[in-house]
């Protein structure tokens, strides 16, 4: 079991610099649903190559392999929509929903097997997600940008038009008035 954790880890940080060529030479779009679809052939027969140790443990070390290659296209691709500013903030808030997504799902799970008795189920709503997934990639462009500069410096500036704005500045000279 040792030597399986090693091997994931080492799969997960060494897969990255492949990740980020393929990301280079094919762009976001294309690789990410590579990835998709291999988290979704993996989801859907994961239970079943439980029964060949060699199968089970290829299994895992793709899922491990497709994690490390989620951290390295991620972070490029949250620069390019949010900015060089925000792109980090963004991606730094993603890992930390990451971790509690890491803290619900033994619980998810847990409750699952509680009612289902069966992890084959937990494979397909894996799988189903997965597949969710894919479709909001279908509708996803990575060149739209979200600035959100300019939607919180219009907030912060003099803008007659801005109704938070008129009504903080009609305040503010009430108080002068005083």
């Amino acid at each position: 079991m040792y030597v399986i954790g090693i091997l994931f880890g080492v799969i997960n940080g060494g897969s990255r610099f492949l990740w980020g060529w393929l990301m280079d030479r094919f762009g976001f779009k294309v690789l990410m649903f590579f990835i998709t679809g291999i988290e979704i052939l993996i989801s859907s027969t994961f239970y079943f190559s439980a029964a060949n140790p060699v199968l089970y443990i290829a299994s895992v070390l793709l899922v491990s392999a497709c994690i490390g290659g989620h951290f390295a296209i991620l972070s490029p691709v949250f620069n390019k929509i949010f900015g060089l500013e925000r792109g980090p903030e963004m991606y730094g808030v993603t890992g930390l929903f990451i971790g509690f997504a890491s803290i619900c799902g033994p619980l998810l799970t847990n409750f699952i097997l509680n009612k289902t008795e069966d992890f084959l189920v937990v494979f397909l709503i894996g799988c189903g997600l997965c597949i969710v997934k894919f479709v909001v990639l279908i509708f996803f462009d990575e060149n739209d940008k979200y600035v959100y500069e300019e939607n919180v410096d219009s907030l912060l500036t003099n803008n007659e038009s801005n109704p938070i704005q008129k009504e903080g500045a009609d305040k503010n000279e009430e108080r002068e008035e005083e």
